[in-house]
């Protein structure tokens, strides 16, 4: 594996990596770390997220059976695909031994799994291999096979995960740039948005200025809802739905380049001014988002910042409890731009510097008959010395 120099990028089918060799290096050795530490022979990835984040493994079709092998005696990894993703795989850095399965043939990826275990080393005696089980990319009927199987198999979801908690410089910049296009999507989608029209018009807008601002295709379409259709209600997309004067709209993308996201979420009042119950309220939830960026910084608790928002959303009787009011985001996959991290006074994480992370509010306002939901959330990075937001469109009903 010494051909990958580390400071060079290498190449695949016509694009170079978005890191360095010596960047995937990094991760590789830190979890090469981790694995030791958990008393672990070697890790049997399956989030899409890992392989990605480990070795520039990117594809859309990772339902199919397909896993990756990580020793911990060594940084070279192994992998199993089928056919039709055997071009994606071999040449990426590190990636060793690739074995393929085919759809129309007696291959069993599941026996192949365990003979590529076994070529490692890492079978047999006290040997323990951990493999990823939080993840959507490992289907339930292969998951029991791989059970029966190898049943001494440790659930070692959160290995990956949590060392893509904190963001490197390299993929701080691409956190950036996707706050750049999560404006662009607020900028288009507000630029449409007036009575009459879909809500698939606006969503259109949105879409159209993220991929105009350099945006990249993101794990989610953007949650949409206008009017009746509350958030936590439809928890959905846009419709066929004409917008009215005198309601709230609610949009929440995740701008995205290179798989990382800045997630936000606005909610802004169509046509005149919105109610006094309903502005007061969104003022309100404003003042919680501050109090909490405010003093955020690195050595804070996820649970301290839950308990600074909640304390100012008490004040003005908007708590909820049992939420939470925020979450970690970064690389994302259908369906998930979510990390490990929670902003909840029962998390056990500290903020680091390049933690980025999602803030949110939200409340239903209810106006005589009316019921308006708000929503609110803003990306955020944890810098040296405090927090600041990776997004520069301002919270604002209008």
């Amino acid at each position: 594996m010494t051909k990958f120099a580390t400071d060079e990028t290498s190449w695949m089918i016509g694009m170079p990596l978005p890191f360095t060799n010596g960047e995937y290096r990094q991760r590789i050795d830190a979890a090469r770390r981790r694995l030791v530490e958990e008393n672990l022979d070697a890790i049997l990835l399956f989030h899409q997220e890992s392989m990605f984040y480990l070795f520039g493994y990117e594809q859309v079709g990772y339902w199919i059976y397909q896993s990756a092998i990580l020793t911990a005696d060594s940084p070279e990894i192994s992998v199993l695909v089928r056919r039709a993703d055997e071009h994606m795989v071999g040449g990426l850095p590190y990636v060793g031994d690739v074995r393929i399965w085919k759809d129309d043939s007696a291959d069993d990826p599941i026996a192949m799994t365990v003979d590529l275990l076994r070529a490692r080393g890492v079978l047999g005696g006290a040997k323990r291999v951990g493999i990823e089980l939080k993840t959507h990319a490992l289907l339930p009927f292969y998951h029991k096979r791989l059970s029966e199987a190898l049943p001494s198999l440790v659930d070692a979801s959160d290995l990956i995960t949590e060392l893509r908690i904190r963001k490197s410089d390299a993929e701080v910049v691409y956190m950036r740039e996707a706050g750049n296009v999560l404006d662009a999507a607020y900028a288009g989608a507000f630029e449409a948005l007036r009575p009459g029209v879909l809500e698939t018009e606006v969503l259109a807008a949105a879409l159209t200025g993220m991929f105009r601002a350099g945006g990249h295709v993101p794990c989610t379409v953007p949650p949409f809802a206008s009017g009746p259709r509350l958030p936590s209600w439809t928890h959905g997309n846009a419709v066929d739905r004409r917008i009215l004067p005198n309601e709230a709209v609610c949009i929440e993308p995740g701008g995205s380049r290179y798989r990382y996201h800045a997630v936000g979420v606005q909610t802004r009042w169509v046509g005149g001014e919105p109610p006094a119950k309903v502005q007061k309220t969104f003022n309100e939830l404003v003042q919680a988002q501050k109090a909490a960026i405010s003093m955020i910084r690195p050595g804070v608790s996820t649970a301290d910042a839950a308990r600074e928002i909640n304390r100012v959303l008490k004040q003005f009787d908007l708590y909820r409890p049992g939420g939470h009011t925020g979450y970690g985001t970064g690389l994302g996959y259908a369906p998930t731009w979510l990390d490990t991290l929670r902003v909840m006074e029962s998390d056990r994480h500290v903020f680091e510097r390049n933690t980025t992370f999602f803030l949110v509010n939200y409340w239903a306002v209810k106006d005589g008959d009316v019921t308006t939901e708000l929503c609110l959330g803003e990306p955020c990075i944890v810098t040296e010395t405090g927090c600041e937001r990776l997004s520069a469109t301002p919270l604002s009903l209008t």
